[in-house]
């Protein structure tokens, strides 16, 4: 009798107990990676779209527009996947470029027991602003000589 309890008997339980909570915790790690780069590419999409609606016309109207192109793409494609989403959108560089900023925290799979962990995304697109010139119109910023006709 005494030399089953010397065996191996349980040890396969106890490095079973022992290792699922670190393969689970690893899963879930790879989970949160996945969502994390998912959200990446979804805000830089929705604010490089955002943008080119914004560039259209260089106006206060198209950088509404294109924040809004930008809030609609968010929500048809992952409507829970970033939470406290901010959409924004402005005129820079003398109005000559369209900004969009599109943020958010993505949603977290597991919780770490004692740590506040969030995983923020801020994307920002910037696209010349479209403007539409006469053919002999020349913009002021430049010394090449004018079309000739």
């Amino acid at each position: 009798m005494r030399r089953r309890l010397r065996g191996d008997s349980g040890a396969v339980t106890t490095e079973l107990v022992i290792a699922t909570p670190a393969f689970l915790f690893l899963i879930m790690m790879i989970i949160q990676g996945g969502l994390y780069f998912h959200a990446v590419a979804l805000a830089s999409a929705a604010a490089q779209d955002g943008a080119r609606t914004a560039a259209v016309g260089g106006t206060d109207e198209s950088v509404a527009a294109g924040k809004l192109q930008a809030e609609q793409m968010l929500a048809e494609l992952a409507p829970t996947l970033l939470q406290n989403k901010s959409v924004n959108g402005r005129l820079v560089d003398n109005r000559e470029m369209a900004e969009m900023r599109v943020e958010g925290d993505v949603i977290r799979v597991f919780v770490f027991p004692g740590a506040n962990v969030s995983f923020h995304v801020q994307e920002i697109a910037e696209t010349a602003v479209e403007r539409f010139r006469p053919a002999d119109d020349v913009p002021t910023d430049t010394n090449d000589p004018p079309p000739t006709p």
